[in-house]
């Protein structure tokens, strides 16, 4: 329910705006879906809630492969549940909400050994994802160290359409390092602790542990983005999808780090367990009720929300006024304006008010 009340009273992004106004693709499509039926937030954004629960569902199915009773199953789709990436995901329109829902699909369908699910799963990704070669590549480096060959074959045929006729991963522009970036935007992806131990988890079953299609999957996509950040801004939306359904093995290498031990040495690690799930459950509190922070702050410019919600502000006092035009320099700002009904100047008769 508080992500339903989070989706319905959050005003437009400046990104989701832009993607109303100005995407040709199934974005668009989406966001106009029930266009004029709510008369709020989820006019545009329900579709993207249905697939955020539906990937709970989803993962909460993916993650019983993993584990042998439900309650740990439970816990690692609560943990899933409560990343600020895949919340999000829920609230805002994005396609890393749909790419997840592909990704655990075809999962679900290869442990089932289901192929004609696989097949619709990487077939409907190929046409949604400009990024979804990284999930080509990373079935590809699985399935050449499984010896799977059909599975080999068909995913350098996939990698090969996506990068001849979808243009693939863009590689673009000069060294610049935008490594440290990249790490800040995963830590806010998954909070800074779950994301460290994210790391060391992906490590250690490197090393020591065996490697199953879903380690592939994460473990490629994560060096990929890395490597890139060395030369470029990463879209997270191109990579985060692949990454973030790791979480379930997480959740494994701390079972294994803790049974092995006795039961008198382990309750340091159970401490440890509590205070990353406590700092995951603060962060998704911040998100869900970030509104009561506004009042604690002097200057609310610095709050994380404040580009959602600085035009919608605008907007109101514009209307107690009168005026019913604004026009700005950033084109996506512009869109956020002309969403509650305010136009550009320069396309009206209206006297010209500038910022």
């Amino acid at each position: 329910m508080a992500l339903l009340q989070l989706a319905i009273s959050l005003p437009i992004g400046s990104h989701e705006a832009t993607i109303y106004y100005a995407d040709g693709g199934i974005l668009y499509t989406l966001t106009h879906l029930f266009q004029g039926v709510f008369d709020n937030g989820l006019d545009f954004r329900l579709p993207f809630l249905f697939f955020g629960f539906l990937n709970i569902l989803l993962f909460c199915k993916m993650s019983k492969h993993y584990f042998d009773n439900m309650q740990d199953s439970y816990l690692a789709t609560t943990i899933f549940a409560l990343l600020p990436g895949i919340i999000t995901s829920v609230v805002l329109v994005n396609i890393a909400v749909i790419v997840i829902s592909l990704v655990l699909f075809f999962l679900i369908f290869y442990e089932k050994k289901e192929y004609f699910g696989q097949a619709i799963s990487m077939i409907v990704l190929l046409l949604v994802h400009d990024a979804s070669i990284i999930f080509f590549i990373a079935l590809a480096i699985f399935s050449a160290f499984k010896r799977d060959r059909v599975l080999f074959a068909i995913s350098i045929l996939f990698t090969a359409i996506s990068l001849i006729y979808f243009n693939g991963l863009k590689v673009e522009g000069r060294p610049t390092g935008e490594f440290l970036e990249l790490f800040g935007l995963y830590m806010a992806l998954f909070s800074p602790l779950i994301f460290f131990y994210f790391f060391y988890a992906l490590y250690r079953i490197w090393l020591r542990e065996k490697k199953d299609i879903l380690w592939y999957i994460s473990f490629v996509a994560f060096v990929l983005s890395i490597l890139l950040s060395l030369r470029q801004q990463v879209d997270m939306t191109d990579f985060a999808p692949y990454v973030i359904v790791s979480v379930v093995l997480m959740l494994v290498t701390y079972h294994r780090t803790l049974y092995v031990r006795l039961p008198q040495f382990q309750n340091f690690y159970r401490m440890g367990f509590y205070i990353v799930f406590g700092s995951l459950l603060l962060s998704a509190v911040v998100i869900v009720f970030h509104q009561t922070f506004f009042y604690m702050l002097d200057d609310k410019s610095k709050h994380f929300a404040y580009p959602f919600y600085e035009p919608y502000w605008q907007v109101l006092e514009l209307k107690e006024i009168g005026q019913n035009c604004y026009t700005v320099k950033n084109q996506k700002v512009q869109y956020q304006l002309k969403y509650y009904g305010i136009e550009n100047c320069e396309d009206s008769n209206v006297p010209k008010i500038h910022r």
